[in-house]
């Protein structure tokens, strides 16, 4: 029986959490090391990994935003720095982005990690919305988003720089 453990990422996570990225997106979409620390070390509680027996295979990072109605693109750039959007009131929060080891992958993880993350923040902080972004070609990622009862906000035209520089589909979830 695997052992399962959740809990905030912590500076010496940084190596796992990278290596998951890396495993996870194509190298135009992974983010940088520093990126990542920064959303450590500003919000912890939004920042999980996932441990099964004791080693690091999956994380989620988040931010909490102001809501705004209108989607602006600028908002959503890659590699930007947490410390700009963040604001511990605001009432949206932003799932910047997760990852889970491919021989991890298909056992409910990134579910889990989802899950609790929603579960702390909401207990915690005034959410009342969630978004995320998601490529129009991650139709596994969006179908999981749909299930858990996020919708299409709006659309980010050729966002992900990738081989077909794909559009981005903004999704929001009202609690």
């Amino acid at each position: 029986m695997e052992e399962i453990e959740i809990r905030n990422a912590a500076i010496n996570d940084i190596g796992y959490i990278m290596e998951i990225e890396h495993e996870s997106f194509c190298e135009t979409v992974c983010e940088d090391r520093s990126v990542f620390l920064d959303r450590i070390l500003t919000f912890p509680d939004g920042f999980l990994v996932l441990e099964v027996d004791g080693q690091v295979c999956g994380y989620i990072s988040s931010e909490i935003w102001n809501y705004l109605e209108e989607i602006k693109e600028d908002m959503f750039n890659l590699n930007h720095s947490i410390s700009k959007l963040h604001m511990v009131a605001g009432s949206e929060l932003y799932i910047s982005s997760i990852g889970i080891l491919k021989k991890h992958r298909g056992k409910g993880y990134g579910k889990l990690l989802f899950s609790e993350l929603s579960r702390r923040t909401t207990e915690k902080y005034s959410i009342s919305s969630m978004i995320l972004l998601v490529s129009v070609q991650w139709t596994a990622a969006k179908n999981i988003y749909e299930k858990n009862g996020f919708e299409e906000a709006g659309r980010i035209h050729r966002f992900f720089d990738d081989e077909t520089h794909s559009d981005a589909i903004v999704m929001r979830k009202y609690l």
